[in-house]
């Protein structure tokens, strides 16, 4: 019965998995300029009425703690449905499909943090899944962490996530349709009042759209998405762990990959065809999914993979974890980090190339644009500077075309001169007004009545010129004038103005600048522009002297040239809009250009403030350079200004050309470059992606394979080690006759081997054992005896020793085995004498104690004989000396005091040097020459030295066990500390004055075992 529920609610899930696949189709229907609060409220209002319509007795009576139930799934599921919403408008129904199927990676982590059990596979499916989800958008990184649309989905994860888990924990003991309907109602509550809000933000009305599209979609998803899906998947989720639930719904992106093209046509939407990635993504996932599963990763060998609670043997709990989890986990992490890390490491190698390969090529592109543009702003720049090279030119050689026409006139003035007689005599008449609008010759005397004598001689030779003046204004339309002036005052005209020069009487040219300035000058010379004085525009006059026969200045012969021929053909004349010429003489006033009038009486300056300002920030920089180009502005805005200067009048040529009459073939060849540019980005995009797709896919087939391959690995492992346990613990049970059967060709069955013949040995063993114990019972009975023995020989009785002696007086000895080799003893020579003895034998344990036990009553014996400490010891020498085949040997530290005195004689024999403290003093060592220590060689002297002590001295004698006592870094305790710990309270009784010495001991050496007896003394004199 149970498994027929499990399959209904199964096969339950299965049907709103694909409900919620179809349904972002329909969402597609949905215009962008609705509201999407007002969305969600409408599908909940429908949804709820239609369950409530059709169970409304269960909307009656549902309980305060259905309520409150339902307002925690009503806010995850309001969260999820907002931010779906959000982020499915945009983007492929695929594309959603697969990011909304990421929502199981959050579930390991909820029910983390709810101490709920949690699949061993999550970090590995997580991985899975996310290299599916980056398969599903083309690998194309940027587009997946730069579309807010994904991220939006990804809440939307979070949100059905929390979902999922509270729906298992609420949905057991709970009606279905009662929680739904609650859910559904506070679901509705909270979309009206964020509808609300959002419309008060944002200034929008209730107003939703009429088309039937989306009511279609309004439809389908509040009735079957909000309504069906709600109650099902709670109905079902009673009997569905969270985790099969997820699996479960994982099959959505298939049905989505599926379903996808149907859906399009039927709803009649754009569809976007899937590729072979996209594909492998969607199996990726299912597949990501299935391993959260436990039953199906058990089959594939993963059964011993979670931690077990066993009993301990004093009956405590013990969470143990299995071998095959062990190796699972070591095998998987390095497995995964290893492949995470090449991965990335290659995918950011990828990354890095593609990114590189792009950026060169729109730099190359850049580069190329930017090039072109500058050699085509550089072609201006040499296109108008020859231009305005070539118009100067072109001014040149008119204006010496007009020179030179000046100077043929002033030579055959001269020739004239020079020969008289050679010419014909042909008066030039005065002005008459008959002859206006004519060319004629006509004669200008420069003072009144002064016609006469050598004037008429002159108007009779001058009046040849008309041979030369009328084949120059013939080929010369621009001169308005050609005439010359003699020194003596006669001018002499070629000229149509006779009417107009009638009522002139007279005119003193002599006073005139282009007279003048020619009459100085050694060849020809032009004049500044002027307004000539019959109105027909701006004019320059080109002057050249002339000479009489003995060679002196005799006239000038001059020119009036109209400045039009020069604007129009000169200035003008091939300078296209918005470029434009502009001459200027060397003081920057205006002669000629597009803007100029040439009849107006002040054409201005560069510098006036209403002229050219472009020409004007410049025209300090002309006027200095005389020729070269200058740039004004910069960019698209630029201009250029090139200029020239004419020789012959130092007037400058300025042709003005806007960088915007290139700006047209730069941005076309720039946008012709960025085009091929942008097909080389896409196409080294495309195979970089491409690249990138493959390696990411092939991680993934990777990890899946290291995955299902340590799964058997791991089962051929762990299933001997299992079989061996269980055996062991029989053996350990006490069934010493079982021999384990695992047979395999390792270190487990070498190990199994190994317990078969340790059961052989400890069968053996243990019988014996039996012989062995009872031999360690014998020599351990024999050792405490031994120990009793020796502790007994050494002096104990100090209250009774010290009856009626002025002195105090204490010792210890600590073996470090059960019996030692140290020893100490004090003992009354006679009634004064006090002997006190510390010796310590070489070696540890029985021999050494045999030899103390030898040596203390050689010493004792003998002292009591009489004799001084040198003489007891040279007697103990020599006996101890004979038949010592173990080469033992013993120091010992020997001294007899006088009680009545105070003085004492000492004998050191390679023991360590004592410590004494004076009355009122610090603790001290008493350092001295040693002698040999005794049984070291035969017929040996000892030292010996006389002492003194006082009332309220203090002796401190004891062996090497003291100092050389160490730590765990093996570090001495020494004798400073020793110094230390007996001046900590110097004064004190022997008893306490060994005892804090101890004390001191075991702080320094801690939990270290005892390397060497420990044997002090301590003697205070009080006599």
């Amino acid at each position: 019965m149970k498994s027929k529920t499990q399959l209904m609610a199964t096969l339950g899930l299965i049907f709103i998995t694909f409900l919620a696949a179809i349904q972002y189709a329909f969402l597609q229907n949905v215009p962008d300029s609705v509201s999407t609060f007002s969305f969600v409220c409408i599908t909940n209002l429908i949804g709820l009425l239609t369950l409530g319509a059709v169970r409304f007795k269960k909307l009656v009576g549902i309980s305060k703690k259905t309520l409150f139930k339902g307002v925690v799934l009503a806010l995850e599921l309001t969260g999820f449905n907002f931010f779906l919403f959000l982020g499915s408008q945009h983007l492929d129904s695929v594309i959603i499909s697969s990011v909304v199927s990421l929502y199981f990676i959050f579930i390991t982590p909820l029910l983390l943090l709810l101490r709920k059990k949690v699949n061993f596979f999550s970090a590995i499916a997580t991985v899975i899944a996310i290299i599916a989800l980056l398969l599903m958008f083309g690998a194309d990184t940027d587009a997946l962490f730069s579309s807010v649309d994904v991220i939006y989905l990804v809440l939307a994860d979070l949100f059905f996530a929390a979902y999922v888990v509270s729906v298992s924990i609420f949905g057991e003991d709970e009606d279905s349709t009662s929680l739904t309907l609650s859910q559904m109602i506070f679901a509705s509550i909270f979309a009206f009042v964020g509808w609300c809000v959002e419309n008060l933000v944002t200034h929008r009305s209730f107003d939703l759209p009429a088309n039937a599209d989306f009511w279609i979609s309004a439809l389908f998803i509040g009735i079957c998405i909000r309504a069906i899906y709600g109650i099902v998947q709670i109905s079902s989720q009673k009997y569905v762990s969270a985790l099969k639930a997820s699996l479960i719904f994982s099959a959505e992106i298939i049905i989505t990959l599926l379903m996808n093209p149907i859906m399009s046509k039927i709803l009649n939407i754009s569809y976007t065809p899937i590729n072979f990635f996209q594909v492998v993504g969607g199996v990726l996932l299912v597949i990501a999914t299935l391993m959260v599963d436990e039953v199906i990763m058990s089959k594939l060998g993963y059964e011993d993979v979670s931690e077990q609670e066993v009993i301990g043997p004093e009956g405590e709990k013990i969470h143990r974890t299995s071998v095959a989890k062990k190796m699972v986990f070591s095998i998987l992490t390095f497995s995964l980090v290893t492949l995470v890390v090449s991965t990335a490491t290659f995918l950011t190698a990828i990354h890095f190339i593609r990114n590189n390969a792009v950026d060169n090529s729109r730099t190359l592109g850049e580069e190329a644009s930017s090039i072109s543009s500058e050699a085509l702003r550089q072609k201006l720049e040499e296109s108008i500077l020859s231009q305005a090279a070539d118009k100067t030119l072109l001014a040149e050689q008119k204006l010496e075309a007009y020179s030179d026409s000046v100077k043929f006139a002033a030579a055959y003035a001269s020739a004239l001169y020079r020969n008289p007689d050679g010419y014909a005599k042909r008066e030039v008449p005065a002005p008459q007004a008959e002859n206006g609008g004519k060319w004629t010759m006509q004669r200008t005397l420069a003072r009144v009545g002064t016609y006469n004598g050598i004037l008429v001689e002159q108007s009779e030779l001058l009046g040849n010129m008309v041979d030369v003046f009328a084949p120059i204004i013939e080929n010369n339309d621009n001169i308005a004038t050609i005439y010359m002036g003699t020194e003596e005052g006669l001018m002499v005209s070629y000229d149509m103005d006779s009417d107009s020069a009638v009522e002139l009487e007279s005119y003193e040219y002599r006073d005139s600048s282009w007279y003048l300035q020619a009459k100085d000058a050694d060849g020809y010379i032009f004049t500044d522009p002027y307004q000539d004085g019959y109105g027909r525009g701006l004019t320059i006059t080109c002057a050249a002297p002339f000479t009489d026969a003995e060679g002196n200045f005799a006239g000038v012969i001059g020119m009036d040239i109209l400045m039009d021929e020069l604007n129009s053909s000169m200035v003008n004349d091939g300078i296209v809009d918005p470029g434009k010429a502009t001459l200027i003489d060397n003081e920057g006033n205006y002669i000629a250009g597009q803007n100029v009038d040439p009849l107006s009486k002040n054409m201005g300056n560069i510098f006036d403030p209403d002229k050219d300002p472009v020409l004007r920030s410049v025209g300090a920089e002309i006027l200095e350079r005389k020729n070269g180009v200058v740039q004004v502005d910069t960019g698209d805005d630029a201009k250029y200004i090139a200029f020239d200067t004419i020789d012959s009048t130092d007037w400058t040529l300025c042709i003005l050309s806007p960088v915007s009459v290139v700006i047209g073939p730069v941005i076309a060849i720039r946008d012709n470059i960025n085009s091929k540019t942008g097909n080389v980005v896409d196409s080294v995009t495309s195979g970089v992606l491409n690249v990138i797709q493959a390696c990411l896919m092939l991680s993934a087939l990777i990890l899946i394979f290291v995955t299902l391959l340590t799964g058997r690995y791991s089962k051929r492992i762990s299933d001997p080690l299992k079989q061996l346990e269980g055996d062991v613990r029989q053996i350990s049970g006490g069934n010493l006759e079982l021999r384990t059967k695992v047979e395999t060709n390792d270190e487990i069955g070498s190990l199994a081997n190994s317990f078969n013949l340790m059961t052989d040995s400890l069968q053996k063993y243990i019988s014996d054992l039996k012989e062995v114990t009872a031999k360690e019972e014998r020599i351990a009975s024999e050792l405490s005896v031994a120990t009793n023995i020796q502790a007994s020989m050494l002096p104990t009785n100090f209250k009774e020793f010290l009856d009626d002696k002025k002195f105090d007086l204490f010792a210890t000895m600590k073996p470090a085995k059960e019996v030692g080799g140290d020893f100490y003893d004090y003992f009354m020579i006679d009634s004064d004498h006090l002997a006190l003895v510390m010796a310590d034998v070489s070696g540890k344990g029985v021999p050494a104690a045999l030899f103390m036990v030898i040596a203390k009553t050689l010493i004792k014996n003998r002292a009591l004989l009489g004799g001084s400490p040198s003489e007891v010891l040279a007697y103990a020498n020599e006996q101890l000396c004979e038949g010592n085949e173990a080469e033992l040997f013993v120091t010992v530290w020997m001294a007899i005091i006088d009680v009545k005195t105070g003085k004492g004689i000492a004998a050191n024999a390679g023991h360590e040097h004592p410590a004494i403290r004076r009355a009122g003093g610090q603790w001290e060592l008493v350092v001295y020459r040693h002698s040999p220590a005794v049984a070291t060689m035969e017929g040996l002297k000892f030292r010996e030295h006389e002492f003194e002590i006082y009332p309220g001295d203090s002796l401190y004698v004891y062996t090497d066990g003291v100092p050389e006592a160490t730590d765990k870094n093996d570090e001495l305790y020494g004798t400073d500390r020793m110094l230390e710990a007996l001046n900590r309270n110097p004064d004190a009784m022997p008893a306490e004055l060994l005892s804090n010495v101890k004390a001191s001991m075991d702080v320094f050496v801690g939990e270290e075992d005892q390397f060497d007896d420990i044997t002090m003394m301590g003697v205070k004199w009080n006599v």
